[in-house]
């Protein structure tokens, strides 16, 4: 509870550790998958994780030092070009292949998309504050708890402190638990999970299937 700045800087730092993993992994997607524009140009590829790392040096550096890492000038020059290789990835990547350009996606659609993947990098990045609100809440309680026992005493103060840490133990079981299949949905899955693909089918199943065929 003295520390709570702290606290709300580690939370960020661990969100932006689970958030370049999951980009890492929506790379090695685009590998086995053979797919070059997920791998470099995607928002989640190496272009992606080029625009947040550079976004977070000349914040992180800011914040230390209280001063630019590049000038402002620079900074946004070098955002501003990685955020069209993101939006013109569909032309570059035709070029690349020399292949004629398909416009699948609007360019409006795309301008949106731009937009919300700015917005999704800071409120993923934000989202993760709450780790550190739950470690702060967990004092809260527990001090709650120990003044409310420390205001009896024999039997008393052990049965007040037995059942309040079994309250708050159960309270932030639920609070955690949901919370952390929230971000790992929206901050982390949405990186690098793909619904398509190949229904997966045990051999067992498979066997069953060839023997209702066999049999009809």
């Amino acid at each position: 509870m003295d520390s709570i700045t702290t606290m709300l800087l580690y939370g960020i730092i661990v969100g932006t550790i689970f958030i370049f993993l999951a980009m890492i992994l929506n790379v090695v997607n685009g590998v086995k998958n053979k797919d070059l524009k997920r791998v470099f140009l995607d928002q989640n590829g190496i272009v992606g994780i080029l625009l947040y790392t550079f976004v977070l040096l000349c914040v992180g550096y800011y914040y230390i030092k209280g001063k630019m890492i590049v000038s402002l000038n620079t900074a946004i020059i070098v955002s501003l070009i990685l955020v069209l290789i993101i939006l013109f990835n569909d032309k570059i990547m035709s070029f690349i292949q020399k292949q004629k350009s398909k416009e699948s996606v609007p360019f409006v659609e795309k301008i949106f998309e731009i937009i919300e993947m700015l917005l999704s990098f800071l409120s993923n990045t934000i989202s993760f504050l709450r780790l550190a609100a739950f470690a702060i809440n967990h004092a809260g309680l527990c001090m709650a708890v120990y003044l409310l026992a420390d205001m009896t005493s024999g039997a008393g103060n052990f049965l007040i402190a037995f059942i309040g840490n079994i309250v708050v133990i159960v309270l932030e079981g639920l609070i955690v638990g949901i919370q952390t299949l929230r971000l790992e949905y929206y901050e982390l899955f949405s990186r690098f999970y793909d619904g398509s693909g190949e229904e997966y089918k045990s051999l067992k199943t498979q066997l069953s299937m060839g023997t209702d065929l066999f049999d009809n």
